[in-house]
This record gives C-alpha cells, sequence and structure tokens, in this order.
C-alpha cells in the first residue's frame, strides 16, 4: 500500500470493509474473554428438515451494507457485504458444510489432492450452465480466475501467493499448483475466486452478472433494493423461491425492527446488544463469530505515532476490555485481546497483552523520552464511532496519551485517509476470521507483502510465521504455530484486537433451506418460505 493513489476496484473493495467494520457497539464483548449465551457458531434453533417445501413467493432480506456492484473483483465475498447476493447468482465452486467441519462440492463434482497437498484436481459436474446457456466449464473457470488477478480481486494477493498455476486439463478437469502444501486450498474456491463469473459479464460497457447460480439479477435500484430472479434452468433444478430481493438498513436497530414486524423475512445482524435482544425474540438462523471482527488498525509507517512499537504495545496495556465492552456494546459483547477468539477452535495456552496500566505508563515514557510528544489521534466515521472514540480517549489519557478526535462524514472518506494518505493512526477495524480461514485471513492483513496490509506493517518473523500456520497439516499442529503466532504478535503488535462480533443471519419460524457456507455467505438455492 505504499502507492500514493488506488484503482477504483481497491477503494471499492475497501470500502466494503470499512463498511463491515466501523460500527461503535460491534464486536466488543463481556467479560472474563467469553462469549454471551447465544453467541456460538451454527444454526442458533436447529431447521425443521421434516417441513413440506412450498413454491412460490419472494423473500425479503435487509442487509448490512448495499452490493453495488456484482462482481467479486469489485466486491468483498462476504455476508456483510454482498457475498450472498453474489453467490445466488455466480453460485461457489465449494462450499463450507458446518455439520461435516468440511469443504464439499458446489458447483464442482470433486477437489482431491495429491499426497503433498500442493496439487489439487477439481472436477466440474457435467451439464452446468451460466444464465445466458453458455457451459461453466474447465476454460471458463481458468478465464475467471485470470480476470479476478488482472483485475484485482480483493484476495489476489494471498491468491497469488498460494497458487502457482491454474491449468484446464480438459473440459471438465482443473490443475491448481500450489507454492506449498495447504490442507485447506478449498478455501480459495468457496470465497470470492470461486465465483466463476461468466465471459459475456465483460461484453458491454458496463459489467453485467452472468453466473451459474440459481437467480438472476432482476433490478438494481441504487440504496433501495436488488430484486434477483430464480433460473428454471439452475443446475440444482428450479428454486422454490420466484425472487429475492435485497434492500439496505444502515442502523443495526432497523434491521432488526423491520424483521420484527414482517417487512423483512431475513436479518444481517452483528452487534452484541441487539443479537441477545433477538435471541430473547427466538429467532433463529446462523450464527458465525470470526476472530479479530473488531479493533484497532494501527498505522505503521513514518510519520504516525503507531509507528513506533513501544506506542503500540502501551496501547494494549492502556486498553481495560470490560470498560470497551460496558460502553460500547452495553456489557454483552465478546471481547479478547488475542488473536483468536473464545468460540475459536483452538484455546491458546500464550495469553495475549493484558490491560496493565503501569506498564503502559513505562511504555510510554520510554517514547517521550526519545522526544515522542504524545499525542495520538482516532480517526472514524462521525456518530457512528463516537462511542468508540471516547472511550478510547478516556483509557488512553489515563495513562498520560493526548488524545485528539478525528471524525470524518463518511466511510468514503475514512477509506481515502486508510488507503490514499494514510493519514491515521487508529481506525476502527475488523479482520472477520473464521477458523478454516485463518491463515488466508492472517496472510491479507498482515503480511509485508500483501495489498490488504491496510496499517503497513511488516514483520518478517510474524511472515514465516503464517507460512508454517498454512504448511500445518492438522490442528494439533496449527495450534502449535499459533502460540508462535500471539507470542510474536505480543512483540510486534501488527494491529490492536479487542473481540469479536455474532455474525448473524437471523430469520424466523417460516424462513426453511437456507445453507450457510463460510464467511456469513448463505446460499440462497434451496430456501423457502412456509
Amino acid at each position: 500500500m505504499k502507492r500514493p493513489t488506488r484503482t477504483l476496484a481497491a477503494l471499492l473493495l475497501a470500502t466494503s470493509l470499512a463498511v463491515s467494520a466501523c460500527s461503535e457497539t460491534q464486536g466488543t464483548s463481556e467479560k472474563g474473554d467469553g462469549a454471551p449465551a447465544g453467541f456460538a457458531n451454527g444454526f442458533v434453533v436447529e431447521p425443521d428438515g421434516s417441513a413440506k417445501v412450498k413454491q412460490g413467493g419472494q423473500l425479503q432480506v435487509v442487509t448490512y451494507s448495499e452490493a453495488r456492484v456484482l462482481d467479486p473483483v469489485l466486491t468483498i465475498a462476504n455476508g456483510s457485504s454482498g457475498g450472498t447476493e453474489m453467490a445466488a447468482v455466480f453460485d461457489l465452486l465449494m462450499r463450507y458444510d458446518q455439520e461435516k467441519d468440511s469443504y464439499v462440492p458446489q458447483l464442482a463434482e470433486a477437489l482431491e489432492a495429491n499426497a503433498a497437498q500442493d496439487e489439487w484436481t477439481l472436477t466440474l459436474r457435467d451439464g452446468v450452465t451460466f444464465s445466458d446457456g453458455t457451459p461453466l466449464d474447465a476454460e471458463a473457470v481458468v478465464w475467471s480466475l485470470d480476470r479476478y488477478v488482472a483485475k484485482g480481486g480483493g484476495q489476489v494477493s494471498f491468491l497469488k501467493h498460494a497458487v502457482k498455476s491454474w491449468t484446464a486439463v480438459d473440459a471438465s478437469t482443473v490443475r491448481f499448483e500450489l507454492t506449498n502444501p495447504w490442507s485447506d486450498f478449498a478455501y480459495l474456491l468457496s470465497t470470492g475466486p470461486g465465483m466463476v463469473v461468466g465471459k459475456a459479464s465483460d461484453a458491454g460497457k458496463a459489467f453485467t452478472p452472468i453466473g451459474a447460480g440459481p437467480f438472476v439479477q432482476e433490478k438494481y435500484a441504487p440504496q433501495e433494493e436488488l430484486v434477483l430472479r430464480a433460473r428454471a434452468d439452475y443446475w440444482g433444478g428450479k428454486p422454490a423461491l420466484d425472487s429475492v430481493r435485497f434492500f439496505p438498513h444502515a442502523a443495526e436497530q432497523g434491521r432488526l425492527d423491520v424483521l420484527r414486524n414482517g417487512e423483512a423475512d431475513v436479518a444481517y445482524l452483528r452487534e452484541p446488544a441487539t443479537a441477545k435482544d433477538a435471541l430473547a425474540d427466538g429467532f433463529g438462523g446462523f450464527m458465525e463469530i470470526g476472530s479479530i471482527s473488531r479493533g484497532l488498525l494501527l498505522n505503521h509507517r513514518d510519520g504516525a505515532a503507531t509507528a513506533d512499537v513501544r506506542i503500540r504495545q502501551a496501547l494494549m496495556h492502556a486498553i481495560d476490555m470490560d470498560v470497551i465492552n460496558e460502553r460500547t456494546a452495553k456489557g454483552v459483547g465478546i471481547t479478547s485481546g488475542s488473536i483468536l477468539n473464545p468460540q475459536s477452535r483452538w484455546t491458546l495456552d500464550t495469553d495475549p497483552l493484558q490491560y496493565d496500566p503501569a506498564k503502559a505508563k513505562e511504555l510510554l515514557a520510554a517514547a517521550k523520552a526519545d522526544g515522542y510528544d504524545g499525542t495520538i489521534s482516532f480517526k472514524g466515521v462521525a456518530k457512528v464511532s463516537e462511542q468508540m472514540g471516547l472511550t478510547l480517549k478516556a483509557l488512553l489519557e489515563t495513562v498520560g496519551f493526548k488524545v485528539t478526535l478525528d471524525y470524518v462524514p463518511s466511510v468514503t472518506d475514512l477509506v481515502s485517509a486508510i488507503y490514499v494518505t494514510h493519514d491515521f493512526d487508529m481506525v476502527i477495524w475488523g479482520f472477520g476470521m473464521p477458523d478454516r480461514a485463518v491463515y488466508p485471513e492472517l496472510f491479507e492483513k498482515v503480511n509485508s507483502t500483501s495489498r490488504g496490509n491496510s496499517g503497513g506493517s511488516s514483520d518478517p518473523v510474524l511472515d514465516q510465521l503464517v507460512e508454517e500456520l498454512g504448511a500445518a497439516a492438522s490442528p494439533d499442529a496449527q495450534k502449535d504455530v499459533l502460540e508462535k503466532v500471539q507470542a510474536q504478535w505480543n512483540q510486534t503488535v501488527p494491529y490492536a484486537p479487542l473481540g469479536a462480533t455474532p455474525e448473524w443471519n437471523a430469520w424466523g419460524d417460516k424462513v426453511h433451506g437456507i445453507t450457510p457456507s463460510i464467511d456469513s455467505i448463505m446460499l440462497l438455492g434451496g430456501a423457502w418460505k412456509g
């Protein structure tokens, strides 16, 4: 991120990330690094498998943010920023099966690795077509991946790093050669790179979303609605629904309100206090809790206060998670200074840096002795980030910092400050890191060479450890590496974790057949309304 300007694609991607990270109450937590009752990975209420499918109708989905372009290059493929909408149009080559705790074929028929797990063979289903009637074959997959790289999709840094090549062996087979062994390679095919874009999408002046998914775009009215119409020729059979309507609502409480009053069938919720209210109401749906989905992005570049590692460590020692929780999440969030949240499959023995005001003062005094004036800025969006800003100001000034609060009018302005001018010390930000995607997410966000490393951190030791994590073949081996990652994180503090968010696609008992994948992406081809 050293270039002074950004492409339109990169800025749109950055905006999607910022939108999913800026709400003032999302992602902090309860005392003791635990999760409040009801906050857990999986179905909130077990689906009723005995209900008879009902044909027809429109599913109403109120979203966290607007998917302005249904293009996996320009829109981040996760549940908060358009991933579900794009999966409805393009489908996924692979999906993550939550019950099996493994990746399973979706558009693909099979994905098999060699013994070393550094070469993978993807076999496509017979007879799958794009919505324009052209076949989804190996050539189409290769073309879509080449396009993703050429146009700079959101995961392009990691894709190019992890995969040496993809080659069409025959009409139904694609071979992937990896840089290093990786047991969870299927993850890449279950997110943006696995959303295969039809060639005709780029045929006109403007992008036209042509995919092999169960729906096609029928109408898009900016800031109002996106309507998708069911495909009769979908490979999985015509969807039971006639259509799906997505409409954005910026306020979390507003999304819960329209779910309550029946204006929406499905609502994307992610603020702990609102989620607790929805749990009390008895809503079901699917919840996914990713690590570091709440935290502080720190600027490591020359001229920023946080370029000094002592200041970054002092920040972590000055932050009282209980205070953050009470003041910004009404005491019901999921707080943790660890790289992993309390719901993770791994429980690390290595503690993160702890709240220690005396240590924070000591580190700050050492920096001041070398000429630092004690000033540090918090940048956020007006109204949205103000409670967090005031809370951090109080905590940091207690140990001797002088905190300035800089609120910009919009997310777009915040994105510009982060990606273009680099004018910030610390900003509320989030990773959203599922357990099955810790390696690629860490690479994207903190690797020295990744364009997703928006803080500009550079730690060769951490870079190497993340690579070791990718090569670790078992959960035990991964845990051993993660212990080392946490220890090194404590030394260099590339980012300041504050906790996690209960990312919840919530729905009532009239909604059936929604299939979750990963990164809060929901598959709607089998959905229906009772």
